[in-house]
């Protein structure tokens, strides 16, 4: 490795649950560190500024005098969230999207890896809270997490400890992405992941289905403006009642997301092929106002990000590519037909196909221009894919189980 150049960490958090709860002086630690933290942001807006280092070199001493029995390592990290929280204020200013002065209302604290230890054969983590008091954590354990405590290439990074759970962040150096076989081409839309498989010669057609997260977020929608309605005249209860109602639809969307990402993916590493994703950034939305809500909620970023972070994690090549007109235009003649309407392609020249299939041909197109290289190249006629069988990556309905609303929740790849 050339001198200079350093090697990327990669970083994932894995939260754990506390088996007896979080002990008395574990949370006046807690309230301590929330304390300094929105001291130091109240320095920050005073001295305009945003660096750590900066805020320590201005107000150590005084944070010192003020919390004489903090462990100073956690100090230091109160003025890092510090840090975080201006930056981010700063550049919501920027935008003119807040002016609220910040500060940090959360039960929280953040310990860097040296600040505490963790046995990892017994799940107990040691934190000193002060000179001469520490608290031993032990950590609720499953299959999920001894996963990441047995893995030696897995070392520790910060903590963050919360009133119901800690987590552990766990570091590795980023593998190097294999060379890739075939590539996998992916059109997202609002209720799948459709696209194109090429290896060789060989074409197929592959389909990721996720029909429930659009009506989890119209249910969880109608629900809220239930909520508002009737609790008009309690307007703290109606916020409270509609936050609750949101992490509710947060959680079962994430757990969709994931499934779908982890099937893709077991896909794409057993076929060793380079993953090819549209580049959504900057999509605005001008139409209907229902139509702008249901689009703005569609979780199409949330989905890149979380395969794009799996993929880097396994080792697993991801290029992104400019999908402009990809469901419009035709990849034989080229046309750029002004109707949209159906979901199937139609073309002038006698091209048909459907139109999420279309999309993932032409984005193969454009990723081969763009330098999209594989093990023995890329042989492919458009034309065999209109009669391909489609071969399905997820099955939501294979394994679900019910909730009660009666969306069915499908038990996937972990």
């Amino acid at each position: 490795m050339p001198v200079g150049l350093k090697e990327q960490m990669l970083v994932k958090g894995v939260a754990f649950h506390l088996e007896s709860g979080l002990p008395p002086e574990a949370r006046f630690l807690l309230e301590d560190f929330r304390l300094a933290v929105n001291n130091a942001i109240r320095v920050g807006l005073q001295t305009h500024t945003t660096s750590r280092n900066a805020l320590i070199r201005l107000a150590y001493g005084d944070f010192r005098e003020n919390h004489p029995k903090m462990y100073a390592q956690h100090l230091v990290s109160a003025f890092g969230v510090a840090a975080g929280v201006l930056k981010n204020y700063r550049r919501r200013v920027r935008m003119s999207s807040a002016h609220r002065v910040p500060y940090v209302k959360r039960l929280m604290m953040k310990a860097e890896n040296q600040a505490y230890k963790l046995d990892r054969e017994n799940g107990v983590i040691d934190l000193p809270i002060r000179a001469g008091c520490h608290v031993h954590l032990k950590l609720v354990l499953s299959r999920y997490h001894r996963k990441y405590l047995d893995d030696a290439t897995l070392s520790l990074g910060s903590l963050t400890v919360l009133p119901d759970r800690v987590i552990v962040a766990f570091r590795k150096e980023a593998p190097k992405p294999y060379d890739p076989e075939s590539a996998l081409l992916l059109d997202t839309n609002e209720r799948s992941l459709d696209g194109v498989f090429v290896q060789g010669n060989g074409t197929r057609i592959v389909k990721a289905e996720f029909p429930a997260v659009a009506t989890i977020q119209q249910r969880h929608h109608d629900r809220r403006r239930r909520l508002q309605n009737k609790k008009s005249h309690d307007r703290r209860m109606a916020t409270f009642l509609c936050r609750r109602e949101g992490s509710r639809e947060h959680r079962r969307i994430d757990y969709r997301m994931h499934q779908v990402a982890n099937a893709v993916l077991k896909f794409a590493e057993s076929q060793k092929s380079a993953v090819v994703l549209e580049d959504l950034k900057g999509i605005k939305f001008k139409r209907n106002k229902d139509l702008n809500r249901r689009l703005s909620l569609w979780p199409r970023r949330k989905l890149h990000q979380i395969i794009e972070y799996k993929a880097q994690w396994r080792g697993i090549p991801v290029m992104k590519v400019d999908p402009r007109y990809s469901s419009r235009k035709c990849p034989i003649c080229g046309r750029i037909p002004d109707s949209r309407m159906g979901t199937e392609f139609v073309c002038e020249c006698g091209w048909r196909l459907d139109r999420h299939i279309n999309a993932s041909i032409n984005l193969l197109q454009t990723a081969i221009s763009k330098g999209l290289e594989v093990a023995g190249g890329l042989r492919f006629d458009p034309g065999a894919f209109q009669h391909d069988v489609v071969m399905t990556l997820y099955d939501p309905a294979r394994g679900a189980r019910s909730e009660p609303n009666g969306t069915s929740c499908a038990i996937g790849v972990t």
